[in-house]
């Protein structure tokens, strides 16, 4: 991983509750921010009307400030201003909130004529769910209300007030909802009318790919209902620690088996390739304990063959005890995918690659206080317990990927679908061009509009797909060998994933 030249512009600008922020930095952040109205444009009433959602300092000493716009103390949904500060001087800024607010909103009082219940019954009806429980508050903390999964949402269903911009001259009151249905890979947000009861607007965290000619989050029947070979062993702890790891898998920078230095290889410690505070508790210490199977501070990866998002299903398991593990299966690329041998290496394939992402993307600034996916933030700012749960060979699909981003705190899910376009299939965890792409969602979903709000890029000019292609082949080049010449060879993606040859077209319309 030798320090490539990534040249990842973090102009990854990018609500729900705020993520814990200090009373003492958000002082100073709104100093700054104050400081800067001639800059910006604002007045004193308007900057009165902003509220910080999120700060930190990157390790360049930049003072990063996220302020989100409200009226009457209820957010205005998306209306944020991004703005950096070097040596307390804005140096950039970004985003717009709504001007003259208090003539565009409905209702005017800003009180709600349906309640939060209403508004879940609304979203129950238009997702077409039944709840095996009564829809009814369970505990309110501050202006959020919760009401626990009601037996068919993954999450606990949490419920608030906010403002939705419907155009340039109304503002409505709506109750947002956050909800992620049971047997689907979805997490997602929807607001409610709060005097109506309609719903006019959502968005999913979770983020799809749309592939050319291939259908969106295609479903095999054969493949779902297939019979598949589980590892029985249960997942374990033990009672020492990890000095060190082997991994036999699809090694960095290779962006799948059939590229250069794809061949797959045993690979010793790969967290040495990234020092510091990247790797500081390895790769299988989540901070309270160790781990011999694939999951550690920074991922959880396993099977998903039965789409059961709340199981974790099997993970890879060493097959020596701590100190020292080992994941050394050696693949078979003439048997289907989901036999126990081969589906045991792509879960050990998509640990080491998500372990990769973390480790490299915190090089570059994604790191605790950014908002980045770790159990465990000793201590170094932001939120933890969130890191990937990465599902390899998800059952919920084909043909396809998705990755999920909630804010800050909140668990990040990953699934690898298997790609059925070739016999036998091919395992979407052995690209790790995809999987770069993917683990690329959730970074520039953390960082455009902070920790504390991951619904920035749900709008249709959002940049989010370009930059993850962009991870994805900064990730997969090998820099030790690259010229300046190489700016001319086509790059595609997703070749191995939908059975191409290297030098095929790839899943985009252009390379």
């Amino acid at each position: 991983m030798k320090k490539f030249l990534l040249t990842c512009s973090l102009v990854l600008f990018a609500f729900h509750l705020f993520a814990q922020v200090s009373q003492q930095e958000k002082n100073i952040a709104f100093q700054l921010f104050k400081s800067s109205a001639v800059q910006l444009g604002m007045n004193t009433e308007e900057m009165e009307q902003y509220s910080v959602s999120s700060t930190y300092t990157t390790g360049e000493g930049i003072r990063m400030v996220y302020m989100h716009q409200e009226y009457m103390h209820i957010p205005v949904h998306n209306k944020m201003l991004v703005l950096a500060f070097k040596n307390d001087k804005l140096i950039s800024h970004t985003g717009a909130g709504v001007s003259m607010i208090s003539q565009k909103v409905k209702p005017v009082d800003g009180k709600p004529v349906i309640n939060a219940n209403n508004a879940v019954e609304a979203v129950l009806k238009d997702l077409k769910l039944s709840s095996i429980q009564p829809v009814q508050v369970i505990r309110k903390e501050g202006t959020n209300y919760h009401f626990g999964t009601l037996g068919i949402s993954d999450i606990d269903i949490q419920v608030h007030l906010v403002w939705l911009p419907m155009n340039d001259k109304e503002v409505k009151l709506t109750w947002q909802v956050e909800i992620a249905p049971l047997k689907t890979p979805d997490h997602l947000l929807l607001r409610v009318d709060a005097v109506t009861g309609l719903i006019l607007d959502r968005n999913n965290y979770t983020v799809y790919e749309h592939f050319n000619s291939i259908n969106k989050n295609q479903k095999d029947a054969d493949l779902v209902n297939q019979t598949n070979e589980l590892l029985d062993a249960p997942l374990s702890i033990g009672p020492d620690v990890v000095n060190t790891a082997s991994y036999r898998v699809i090694p960095y920078p290779a962006e799948s088996p059939m590229h250069t230095g794809g061949a797959a290889a045993l690979v010793t410690d790969p967290w040495n390739q990234a020092p510091g505070n990247a790797t500081s508790l390895k790769w299988h210490y989540d901070g309270t304990s160790y781990h011999d199977s694939t999951r550690g501070n920074n991922v959880w990866a396993q099977e998903d063959r039965d789409n059961n998002n709340n199981t974790y299903g099997r993970a890879g398991v060493s097959t020596t005890a701590q100190p020292s593990l080992t994941f050394d299966i050696t693949p078979d690329y003439t048997v289907a995918p989901t036999t126990t041998s081969f589906q045991r290496f792509a879960t050990n394939n998509l640990f080491y690659w998500n372990n990769i992402m973390h480790d490299l993307s915190y090089q570059y600034g994604f790191d605790e206080v950014s908002g980045n996916f770790q159990n465990s933030n000793q201590s170094r700012g932001g939120l933890g317990a969130d890191f990937v749960i990465a599902d390899a060979q998800d059952a919920s699909g084909s043909n396809n990927a998705n990755f999920s981003t909630p804010v800050d705190g909140s668990k990040p899910r990953m699934q690898m679908y298997l790609g059925t376009n070739v016999t036998p299939n091919r395992d979407g965890d052995l690209d790790n061009g995809v999987i770069a792409h993917e683990y690329g969602h959730g970074i520039s979903n953390r960082l455009t509009g902070g920790p504390a709000n991951s619904s920035c890029l749900a709008n249709a000019e959002q940049a989010g797909e370009g930059w993850s292609d962009f991870y994805a082949l900064m990730a997969t080049t090998n820099w030790a060998a690259a010229t300046v010449n190489d700016g001319s060879l086509s790059r595609p993606i997703g070749n191995y994933l939908f059975g191409q040859a290297v030098n095929g077209p790839g899943i985009r319309t252009y390379p």
